[in-house]
């Protein structure tokens, strides 16, 4: 029954995409393929109803991460194209979105459940490959094409190496290998070639995911509509975690190939916190903050903790979306608070009291007490990953309360950084059971942590407070704002220089 059902699941959008290229008019194919995603999100959920109830096969057609992602990525797919079909009616290009839309939820789904590595590779491609297609949903703008190129190049480039990567260990086995059977392949490879093998993964990872040194194609297709990138986190973007938690028995042994995941993630966490603060545009400010989102969920990954960084894929897919379908209406509600009187912000030292108290309360009354009645089980990523929300939360609290300051506003941060902080170690300690973590890994040391933490915290008070190293932030900006800037690409299809004298008018 559950295969049945993940069969149905799998087939729905690619049968949206054939209904919207072959029904006229555009609108009513475009219905129809969301209705029948639709259909495809239902059988999604029934097969891992099916699966939890063990109506099932010994074997399983899916296991636990499989149902999760493909219910995240039918789901948030379906609810697109369905909102889609108001802000693309009577659109010349609504045929061309809705077809490669159901492609690339069609690979994506191919991707999330593929069992073995030729399957999964084959998926990836094809996702890549329809993810530039529906960036070129708007060709006719150059800042559209541009975006196509830069995506196109970064997957062509990123994704060789998992391709080789593939053909290798297909060789090495003799034919296709299932995931669960990486790790006999694996060990029966020389070191050098596993490792090497490795790291050809993880280059592909950080390309889909649009981390360091591939960081550039994401701002590059802020020009494709609204649920373009909305659909981006329906399992697209964040797909390099997958790719990492797949092929864990070939890259989570090595130890070069888990710090440069590492690495690649904290970096592009704090460059792209830096650029989402200097941003103006509302898409521009998300785009960047899913660029650092991918680079914590990388450095969870890095660090092993896999269940961590599924439950961080799945909630920020979720806000992400919403946040990038309802950028409408924040930017009209934006616009509305702009002609109220601006409240007089509380004093520094008010603020970070009210921080340090909830911070405190945070880590001491909430943190470790619900770590150790809901999750008694330690380690020492988990505790560094709680540090670092808890850091997190004490930020964001002062950010709060120095807009504005009273009793009701500091009970209310208390109650909901409390009641965050529970269901992230509630969820979390959920996830650790359905996804451990690989024997033999050799992650770097998780508090490691502590560095973009404390860089984090340095960006926000060079933000907050012109009196913390103004020399320093002045440049930070300046360079920032010239890095964020996408150059406009000039009619003759060259690229457009920027304003020479950006950086120095900043600077003053």
């Amino acid at each position: 029954m559950e295969l049945v059902l993940i069969v149905v699941a799998l087939a729905a959008p690619w049968v949206g995409a054939i209904l919207a290229a072959a029904l006229r008019p555009a609108d009513i194919g475009a219905r129809a393929a969301a209705w029948t995603g639709g259909i495809g999100t239902v059988a999604a959920v029934a097969a891992a109803i099916a699966a939890a109830l063990g109506l099932t096969s010994s074997a399983g057609a899916a296991d636990t991460l499989a149902h999760v992602m493909l219910i995240l990525v039918l789901g948030l797919s379906a609810l697109i194209q369905a909102y889609a079909l108001r802000y693309l009616r009577g659109d010349l290009r609504q045929r061309w979105f809705a077809v490669w839309a159901g492609a690339l939820t069609g690979s994506t789904a191919a991707l999330v459940t593929a069992q073995t590595v030729v399957v999964f590779t084959l998926a990836w491609v094809a996702a890549g490959l329809s993810l530039v297609l529906l960036l070129a949903t708007y060709r006719s703008l150059p800042q559209a094409r541009q975006g196509v190129r830069r995506a196109a190049w970064s997957f062509a480039i990123a994704d060789t190496p998992l391709v080789i990567a593939a053909v290798v260990v297909v060789i090495a086995a003799g034919g296709d290998v299932r995931l669960d059977d990486l790790a006999t392949v694996a060990a029966a490879l020389p070191d050098a070639t596993a490792v090497a093998l490795a790291l050809l993964v993880v280059t592909a990872a950080l390309g889909r995911s649009a981390q360091m040194p591939f960081h550039r194609w994401l701002p590059a297709t802020l020009s494709a509509p609204t649920p373009v990138s909305a659909l981006l986190h329906a399992g697209v973007v964040n797909a390099g975690a997958i790719l990492l938690i797949r092929f864990s028995p070939l890259v989570a042994p090595a130890a070069v190939a888990m710090a440069v995941v590492f690495t690649a993630g904290a970096a592009t966490l704090v460059y792209a916190t830096v650029l989402r603060l200097v941003k103006t545009d509302v898409k521009g400010r998300l785009v960047h903050s899913t660029a650092g989102q991918m680079g914590f969920m990388m450095m969870a990954v890095g660090l092993g903790a896999f269940a961590a960084a599924v439950f961080h894929l799945v909630a920020h897919g979720l806000y992400k979306s919403t946040l990038f379908l309802s950028a409408g209406t924040g930017v009209a509600a934006g616009a509305e608070k702009r002609a109220w009187p601006a409240p007089s912000p509380a004093t520094v030292r008010t603020t970070t009291a009210a921080a340090v108290l909830i911070g405190s309360a945070l880590t001491i009354g909430v943190l470790v007490a619900g770590k150790a009645l809901i999750a008694p089980a330690t380690t020492p990523v988990s505790l560094a990953l709680l540090a670092f929300l808890a850091c997190t939360a004490i930020v964001a609290v002062a950010a709060g309360l120095r807009r504005r300051m009273s009793l009701r506003s500091v009970a209310a941060a208390a109650v909901v950084v409390a009641t965050l902080g529970l269901s992230y170690i509630v969820a979390v300690g959920w996830f650790e059971q359905l996804i451990p973590t690989p024997a033999g890994t050799q992650a770097p040391s998780p508090w490691l942590l502590v560095i973009p933490a404390a860089l984090l915290i340095a960006i926000e008070l060079m933000s907050r407070s012109p009196r913390f190293a103004p020399t320093l932030s002045s440049a930070v900006y300046a360079r920032a704002l010239a890095a964020s800037t996408v150059p406009t690409p000039a009619p003759g299809g060259a690229t457009r220089p920027r304003t020479p004298s950006l950086s120095k008018e900043v600077a003053r």
